[in-house]
C-alpha cells in the first residue's frame, strides 16, 4: 500500500508541475512575444503532456 501512496504523490507532483511549466510557457509566449492566448491553447496542452510524459518515464525507469 505504501509503494501505490508513493506512485500516487510522485504522479501528482509530475502533473503539477508539467502543468506549471506549460502556464509559465504561456505566460511568455503571450505577454513578452505577443502570440495571441487563442493560438497557445493547444500548444501549451501539448507541451503539458509532453513534459508529464518525460517525467513520467524518467520516473519509472528509475524504479527499476
Amino acid at each position: 500500500m505504501k509503494k501505490f501512496a508513493n506512485f500516487a504523490i510522485a504522479f501528482f507532483f509530475a502533473m503539477a508541475s508539467a502543468a506549471i511549466v506549460a502556464y509559465s510557457l504561456a505566460h511568455i509566449a503571450h505577454y513578452d512575444l505577443g502570440v495571441p492566448g487563442s493560438a497557445l491553447r493547444e500548444q501549451a496542452l501539448m507541451c503539458a503532456a509532453l513534459i508529464f510524459g518525460l517525467v513520467t518515464i524518467e520516473f519509472l525507469a528509475s524504479k527499476e
